[in-house]
């Protein structure tokens, strides 16, 4: 079975509670057409919207989703505990519903990413990853959208919403009764989406849900040089608690060396060299939670640009697998997301109901990891290299990037740094 690193994000979008009247209802035998868009009112649609989509600063995009992707990671990670996210899973999730946003409610999901964009901006953004990501040749990288709406709401949804996030987000919209089926229905695009990896997201539906937003982000990724049976050796790693824990280590010599003030680092390679593993080890004086709650998008770009091919450098890895999740709605209320979690957002760009208003309820996030001696989340790949004697290299200094204590990783776009994933390893085991 092919393996990759996943990561999946729901967002419920409810009816609020109060003023609202009766539960919407959960029977299955509530008939609704298929909700299709005319293809000719489809075309007239969307070019209007793509008329009004917006260029925007490559460099302040990425800019900002950096330091959106370092204040996310810092707060949810939990402390002393194996943790990871996926920036980009999140982002999509919820700029679909920034989609349908509109005020003060679509500017402060807007601004998590990049303070000051528009939404046409942003979707441009998110368009422009979708892209570049699913055109990878070496690393399969899979990112599917979709949207799920309660049967009785699919008369309320707007034309032009669903258009938009058809075409930008290539997400697919789906009717269901909200019932046991549709969680089993949930899970089994969730499963199918991530290669098997993520198979579980829900157990229920709230009565009161009438739309859930998802995202899948997969990736598998051989190494440019896998690791030789020999370079994988028994060897300890010292956890956040002081415990030795017993481990595999993966050794190898690299030539991406990164140093700052407070950490160092190194860069191993997938095929293809798109994409990479970076590891970031703080100095044995700072912890990794620490090292975390103090990284910004600044301070990763300072670590970033430290980056030379000037050493030899010599690295250890623990092969390691965990899994993660958590509820986001406190992490992104920090971050100065409010408005879209109150009885009064203003969702209306979606659709609109007599009885209360779409305001988002809950976003819950899931990741898995596995890394190995081939590959990240391993399937069995060999490479026997054989050079031809020739002369000695000048000899260079070098460095020791050994990472048998915590330490925070991320899988990173080789072009420009952005992590897809980011985490922190506390244990190996």
């Amino acid at each position: 079975m092919k393996k990759c690193i996943l990561s999946a994000i729901i967002a419920a979008l409810m009816i609020g509670a109060a003023g609202c009247g009766e539960k919407a209802s959960d029977s299955v035998n509530v008939e609704i057409p298929e909700q299709k868009v005319d293809p000719a009112v489809e075309e007239q649609l969307w070019e209007e919207i793509n008329k009004n989509m917006e260029d925007y600063d490559k460099e302040q995009m990425q800019e900002g989703y950096l330091d959106y992707s370092m204040r996310l990671f810092a707060g949810s990670v939990e402390e002393g505990t194996n943790s990871m996210i996926s920036p980009v899973s999140v982002m999509m999730a919820l700029d679909m519903a920034a989609a349908g946003a509109n005020g003060e409610t679509q500017e402060q999901i807007t601004d998590l990413f990049c303070e000051g964009a528009s939404q046409e901006q942003v979707e441009h953004f998110c368009r422009d990853l979708l892209d570049r990501y699913e055109s990878s040749q070496d690393v399969e990288l899979h990112l599917a959208n979709s949207i799920w709406i309660r049967d009785t709401a699919a008369n309320q949804m707007k034309e032009d919403y669903l258009v938009r996030t058809d075409r930008i987000f290539d997400a697919e919209a789906v009717i269901a009764p909200f019932d046991q089926t549709t969680v089993d229905a949930v899970n089994q695009w969730c499963d199918d989406n991530t290669d098997g990896m993520i198979d579980h997201l829900l157990d229920e539906i709230d009565p009161y849900a009438q739309l859930i937003l998802m995202n899948a982000t997969a990736l598998d990724a051989p190494w440019a040089d896998p690791y030789e049976d020999h370079q994988v050796r028994e060897d300890t790693f010292t956890n956040a608690g002081g415990d030795t824990e017993d481990v595999k280590m993966l050794n190898s010599t690299e030539d991406t060396y990164f140093e700052t003030e407070d950490a160092v680092g190194f860069m191993k390679y997938y095929e293809g060299y798109e994409y990479a593993f970076l590891a970031i080890l703080p100095d044995e004086n700072v912890t990794a939670d620490e090292y975390v709650q103090s990284l910004t998008g600044e301070k990763y770009r300072e670590f970033w640009n430290s980056r030379t091919t000037a050493y030899e450098v010599w690295t250890k890895l623990p092969e390691f697998t965990y899994e993660y999740e958590l509820k986001m709605n406190d992490v992104l209320g920090d971050m100065g997301m409010i408005q879209a979690f109150k009885e009064d957002a203003d969702f209306t760009g979606i659709a609109e109901f007599l009885d209360g208003n779409l305001y988002i309820d809950t976003v819950l996030h899931k990741t898995f990891i596995e890394v190995g001696q081939y590959r990240t989340r391993a399937a069995a790949v060999t490479a026997v290299i054989m050079e031809a004697g020739c002369a000695m290299p000048e000899p260079v200094e070098i460095k020791e990037v050994y990472l048998d204590r915590p330490f925070v990783y991320a899988i990173v776009e080789v072009d420009t740094g952005m992590p897809l994933f980011i985490g922190t390893l506390q244990s190996a085991q």
